[in-house]
């Protein structure tokens, strides 16, 4: 019926609707916080109502709800939508749906080809900042392309 059609309409739009605005320039603050307290990876701990996992990560670079989306919601969910490699910006992302997510800090220089991710990836690392080869190291099976929030202000 037509009150069924919009019951899932209205709750689609509010799982799409939970995430908040946050200025570009409160994003990599935010992730370096991580960064810096060495925060350890795990796809079941939580450091601050977070995930401590990659999507976990962005998802409070972003200030997402907690504890986070997982990589296969920012795209399913419309919370990152793709860009190309020339609109890329700090705060923005390198995301393989399903796979991994992380944070795109900045080139390394004028030719693009090389960039700093902050990510959670490995539980020896922790959260680290690391420079990549565009798209993005060797990650079998995984597609990368480059991504931006959905409510991402420039600000």
């Amino acid at each position: 019926t037509n009150m069924r059609v919009l019951l899932a309409v209205v709750a689609a739009l509010a799982l799409i609707g939970s995430a908040q605005a946050i200025c570009r320039s409160a994003i990599l603050p935010r992730a370096k916080v991580w960064i810096a307290n060495h925060v350890p990876y795990s796809q079941t701990g939580s450091y601050q109502g977070y995930r401590t996992d990659c999507s976990g990560y962005v998802s409070m670079s972003w200030e997402c709800p907690q504890p986070g989306y997982d990589t296969l919601e920012f795209q399913s969910l419309g919370i990152a939508h793709q860009i190309t490699k020339d609109q890329l910006l700090p705060g923005d992302v390198m995301l393989a749906p399903g796979h991994h997510i992380c944070l795109f800090a900045g080139w390394t220089d004028a030719s693009k080809t090389q960039y700093t991710a902050y990510e959670e990836y490995d539980t020896a690392e922790g959260t680290i900042s690391k420079i990549h080869p565009y798209p993005y190291s060797s990650y079998p099976g995984a597609t990368f392309y480059p991504a931006r929030f959905k409510d991402l202000q420039e600000c």
